[in-house]
C-alpha cells in the first residue's frame, strides 16, 4: 500500500478499480485507449510508448486473483481503490494507493 509522502516513479501508470471494475479491467481499457491514441497520433511522446509497454507486461504477468483480493476491502469501505504500475528494474510493480 502505498501512503503519504511517497514518491512515485517519474514513468507510472495509475489505475482505478471499483465495484463495477477490478484493475485487471482498468488495466485493459487503459491499455486500449493508449494504443489507439499512438495509433491516432495522439500520443506521441516516448513516455507513451514506455507506459504501453508497462501495461502489457503488467497485463501479461500480473497475479489478478491476489490484486482482487487485496483491493476488495478498500473498494468496500471507500467505493474504490488506486493502483499505481510502475516499472522496478527489470520488474513491472503493482501498488495499491486508497484514494
Amino acid at each position: 500500500m502505498i501512503g503519504e509522502g511517497v514518491v512515485l516513479p517519474r514513468l507510472h501508470v495509475v489505475l482505478w478499480a471499483d465495484e463495477d471494475h477490478c484493475l485487471e479491467t482498468a488495466a485493459r481499457k487503459e491499455y486500449e485507449r493508449l494504443a489507439l491514441a499512438l495509433l491516432r497520433g495522439e500520443e506521441e511522446d516516448e513516455e507513451a510508448g514506455q507506459r504501453l509497454e508497462i501495461l502489457r507486461e503488467f497485463l501479461e504477468t500480473a497475479d489478478f486473483r491476489s490484486l482482487r483480493a487485496q483491493s476488495e476491502g478498500i473498494v468496500k469501505e471507500r467505493g474504490r481503490v488506486r493502483a499505481v504500475v510502475f516499472r522496478d528494474g527489470e520488474r513491472v510493480c503493482c501498488r495499491l494507493w486508497e484514494p
